[in-house]
């Protein structure tokens, strides 16, 4: 290896500008093939053989879109209500212009009448959410398509309302560029390299060439998205370890070519022979890192084999810009490398063999065991928090208050309860297809039954009742008709007896009236001749002054009219007014004199009809005197057959009687009997009523599907409700086949809570079993908090697993390298104790909460948890960098020792001529790592800090730990079983150089600062 990359490094500094041009292409073809196809992420959390996904499998296979999780869309009033008319109508609007946003499968309104049955709307009617559904998944989410949504609630924007995202939208709108991240990082590494490379140029170099492979990387890491799942935190991670990594190995690289050209080797050859050496430390070292990463594909969680490949990719990149960009770029530089060289005062001066890290390396000679057990002392405080290590998900109440998710969860968490921000989906198979059950179906027959009747009833009954009053209304009038006609007879009976004896009377009274009217009707004929010449007299004297009064108003009138149009001339409409009065005063007088007249006028023909009146009576009378006369004549002629007449009629009366009497009973029959129908009717609609609620109730709990009343459905709603810790139960949704439904659990705890995963275990092995026991259902939790409740739980399962790969793949990479047992055996050990303190460090700083705040992290809890797959990612990447450490005072050990030096001595010479380099690279990984701290996402936080700590322990232990080890094991720390060196490949980490003076040479190690988003 040493000769291929010898000629590789020649090659590269002779050919600068043709290597430079090739990345130059590399970089601008990768940047155009993802400005074309874009770079892909996907949050879709895939986790083979667990429950949830089967879930989703199941959702994703009979009932899509439901699978990809409900969005909601959060509106909230500070004042009022959601449900005054001017909010419901904006919220109205909002939902409307929602579902004609592309890839809108469907979307509730919450204040509807279906939406609030549904629970979308809190108590005090402030908060309410519209879950949307997308017909695609949130790898295929694009913040574009996201804001789109949330642009379409404009109109309750408009009214005042505050409105957030949840779930995928909200993640989507929610993501942290870590630009600043990164130039905080590397600005920190510009001050390091600074001092240590002692030139300004020098310390450019490392940074230009990290970033060029970092970006080709992450555009490479983008497009393979289109591929491979790659989580929106992939090219996060990546960032963190491509860019550590890539500015490390380009500082062994630069510091190996600065001391071979102050030893007066000329440029190429310095630059062939560092690649040649440092280059191969790097190849190597990178190989474990890339090892490591890979390594993590073990675990079979495509999440955590996907961050592994992303950040691997990463360090690929690292390694292959500083094998052939750099060298390219420093055989052109030559001598100008050392060119803008800071003070001297600031650059080392001291020959090798003295200074801080000699004397050190003494120290570490001399007293090994001191050493050794100072370092473990000084690592078991920030070991003893590991024990308490519990694997977490992601908190969305631990993110940004100023990102639009979490104002959405602490919205519904106020609402709501903090347990509506991550609800269990409950999926179902159900074999045979759904149906409504018996109860439903018997109350439903039974009241389509009682509903048929009644309106039956409804009908006939106000028919039979109408007809019934109208028959007893005719029966009473006929009742009083008989009864007036019988007082008549009767009264006709007394009075023809007495009417016998006066008939005589009678007629000769007559007759003498007549003569009286006669005489009456003479008086009124001279009265009324007297009347006529009065009128006519009255009548001569009040036509002239009707007349005149006529004359008046019409003046009058011309007059008005004249003032009117006189209006602007102030004496001609006073001359008018002056006529006006005087018109009016003549009015007045005439009406005067006329009002006596009028008055008489009157009188004469009130007198004039009383005599009319008088004559039309006396004449009336007249002839009633002689109807009368024409009556007694008759009277007089028969009066037996009057009286036979009135017996007739008297017999007549009293059959009619009692028919009458035998239809009142019928009737009264007819009404006692349609008053029993009449409460039979209203008994029968009570229970119609009582029926109508049952069925409502059921329905409502089925979801508004008769289906959802299968009795299996509803046992499985009945022991998902009796659980503890469970708030409440959305109505189920089944597919329009019938055999799938999908139930949501809202837990009373938060999705990140410890007592949230022991609620889906609970349901999973306890509710479930028994719920399903009757056969025909099979059950599965999935949603977003069991998918993650599932990722911890594989990884807890397959951590020990990853853990054993990586460790024996490194000690077998060791062994190949420095031909001995105990050296990997040491560099694991001095690996785990640093991984274990810097899981310490986490767990005190997130999980029990000592930096919440100082890490800039709002929440309303007082701790954090640690996302599972964190400590896994940790570990993979730690091992494969501190590896790089190892390799590098190792491989100095190694030259020392093959030059002639005892094993002890040896550590001594290696840990003075490496130290320096060793802590730089040390302190400008951590330092990158670092940096990511200030990143709002507290996943990345946790990267930051586990990282940088574990890196920084790492440096610290390969100056402490490792080559106290060495020492304590001296001769015995370079021995191998002989068949175990027949059977192992021989390789050699800095080529067959000799041991010359070493002062700087190569370890490969680094980090990258990256995001570490919610995968979904």
């Amino acid at each position: 290896m040493a000769r291929l990359l010898h000629r590789l490094g020649a090659f590269c500094a002779r050919h600068g500008l043709v290597v430079i041009a090739l990345w130059v292409l590399l970089a601008a073809g990768v940047g155009v093939a993802v400005s074309s196809l874009g770079a892909q992420t996907s949050n879709d959390l895939s986790l083979p053989g667990t429950g949830s996904q089967a879930a989703k499998d199941l959702l994703e296979e009979r009932f899509p879109p439901q699978q990809n999780g409900v969005n909601p869309i959060v509106f909230d009033v500070s004042t009022g209500k959601l449900t005054d008319d001017a909010n419901k109508q904006a919220v109205a609007d909002s939902v409307k212009a929602i579902a004609k946003v592309a890839h809108v499968h469907s979307v509730t309104d919450p204040l509807s009448s279906s939406g609030q049955t549904a629970g979308l709307l809190s108590k005090d009617d402030r908060t309410a959410f519209a879950p949307v559904l997308l017909d695609i998944g949130s790898g295929d989410l694009t913040p574009e398509l996201a804001q789109e949504v949330v642009d379409a609630t404009e109109p309750a924007q408009r009214a005042g309302i505050t409105v957030a995202a949840a779930g995928s939208i909200g993640s989507a709108l929610s993501t942290d560029d870590s630009e600043t991240s990164e130039v905080v990082g590397i600005i920190a590494a510009m001050i390091i390299l600074s001092f240590v490379l002692g030139s300004l140029v020098a310390m450019g170099l490392p940074i230009i060439t990290a970033v060029v492979g970092l970006a080709v990387a992450l555009g490479i890491v983008g497009l393979l998205g289109h591929a491979l799942p790659i989580p929106s935190s992939g090219p996060t991670l990546a960032t963190m370890i491509g860019l550590g990594v890539g500015i490390d190995y380009a500082l062994f690289l630069i510091t190996r070519h600065q001391d071979q050209l102050r030893e007066g080797l000329p440029v190429r050859d310095s630059v062939a022979r560092a690649v040649a050496t440092s280059g191969s430390a790097i190849v190597f070292a990178g190989c474990t890192v890339v090892i490591a990463l890979l390594a993590l594909g073990v675990a079979g969680i495509p999440l955590v084999s996907t961050l592994g490949l992303a950040s691997a990719i990463a360090v690929v990149a690292a390694v292959l810009v500083a094998i052939t960009l750099l060298p390219a770029v420093l055989g052109l530089l030559g001598h100008r490398v050392n060119r803008l060289a800071l003070p001297a005062r600031l650059r080392r001066t001291r020959k090798h063999g003295t200074g801080l890290w000699a004397r050190w390396a003494g120290v570490v000679h001399r007293h090994p065991v001191v050493v050794t057990v100072v370092s473990l002392a000084a690592l078991v405080p920030l070991i003893i928090p590991v024990f308490s290590l519990e694997l977490g998900q992601e908190d969305v109440g631990a993110t940004s208050p100023d990102t639009t998710e979490r104002q959405a969860y602490d919205l519904i968490t106020a609402g709501f309860g903090v347990g509506y921000n991550g609800p269990l989906q409950i999926a179902s198979e159900l074999d045979p297809v759904a149906a409504p059950s018996k109860e439903y179906t018997q109350k439903y027959d039974e009241a389509t039954s009682l509903q048929q009747d009644l309106e039956q009833k409804q009908k006939d009954l106000p028919k039979q009742k109408q007809q019934l009053e109208k028959q007893q209304a005719q029966l009473e009038d006929e009742q009083s008709r008989l009864e007036s006609e019988q007082a008549t007879l009767e009264r006709q009976g007394d009075s023809l007896r007495a009417q016998q004896s006066s008939l005589e009377d009678q007629a000769s009274a007559l007759r003498a009236e007549q003569a009286r009217l006669e005489s009456e009707q003479a008086a009124l004929q001279a009265r009324k001749a007297s009347l006529e010449r009065q009128a006519r007299a009255l009548a001569a004297r009040i036509r002239p002054l009707a007349g005149e009064l006529v004359r008046l108003g019409v003046r009058e009138r011309i007059l008005e009219r004249r003032i009117d149009r006189a209006q602007g001339h102030p004496n001609r409409v006073a001359r008018l007014r002056a006529r006006l009065v005087d018109v009016r005063a003549r009015q007045a007088v005439v009406r005067e004199r006329l009002a006596p007249l009028e008055q008489q006028a009157r009188r004469l023909a009130d007198q004039g009809r009383r005599l009319q009146a008088q004559a039309a009576q006396l004449e009336r009378q007249a002839a009633e005197l002689q109807r009368q006369a024409d009556r007694l004549a008759q009277q007089k002629a028969s009066p037996e057959q009057r009286a036979a007449e009135l017996q007739r009629r008297a017999n007549q009366l009293q059959d009619q009687g009692d028919a009458l009497r035998k239809q009142a009973d019928a009737l009264q029959q007819q009404a006692d009997e349609l008053k029993a129908a009449q409460q039979q009717a209203q008994q029968e609609q009570k229970q119609a009523e009582q029926l109508k609620q049952e069925l409502t109730d059921m329905v409502t709990q089925a979801g508004g599907d008769e289906r959802g009343t299968d009795p299996r459905v509803v046992d499985l709603q009945h022991g998902l409700s009796a659980t503890s810790g469970v708030l409440t139960l959305t109505p189920p949704q089944l597919n329009k086949k019938g055999d799938v439904v999908l139930l949501s659990a809202v837990p009373r705890t938060a999705p990140a809570s410890d007592d949230t995963a022991d609620l889906v275990e609970r349901v999973r092995d306890t509710v479930l079993p028994e719920t399903n026991t009757g056969g025909g259902i099979t059950s599965y939790v999935g949603g977003y908090t069991a998918s993650y409740v599932d990722l911890a739980a594989l990884i807890s399962a397959r951590l020990l697993l990853v853990i054993a790969t990586v460790i024996l793949l490194g000690m077998a990479l060791l062994m190949i390298a420095f031909r001995s047992l105990l050296i990997p055996l040491q560099a694991a050990l001095t690996n785990l104790l640093s991984a274990a303190a810097a899981f310490g460090v986490l767990t005190a700083a997130f999980q029990w909460g000592w930096g919440i705040s100082l890490l800039g992290i709002d929440t309303a809890s007082s701790s954090v948890p640690i996302a599972s797959y964190v400590p896994l990612m940790m570990f993979a990447g730690l091992f494969g960098l501190s590896m790089d450490y190892e390799v590098f005072l190792v491989s100095h050990v190694q030259q020392h020792h093959h030059g002639g030096e005892e094993p002890r001595p040896a550590v001594r010479s290696a840990l003075g001529s490496s130290a320096r380099i060793t802590t730089a690279a040390a302190l400008i990984m951590a330092s990158v790592f670092a940096s990511f701290i200030i990143n709002d996402d507290p996943t990345i936080k946790q990267f930051g800090v586990g990282l940088s700590v574990a890196v920084l322990l790492a440096g610290i232990l390969v100056v402490t730990l490792a080559p106290a080890l060495l020492v304590l094991c001296g001769r015995a720390a370079w021995w191998l079983p002989r068949w175990l060196d027949r059977v192992l490949p021989h390789v050699s980490i800095e080529g067959e150089e000799p041991p010359a003076p070493v002062t700087s040479a190569v370890a490969p190690g680094g980090t990258s600062a990256g995001r570490a988003s919610d995968p979904p």
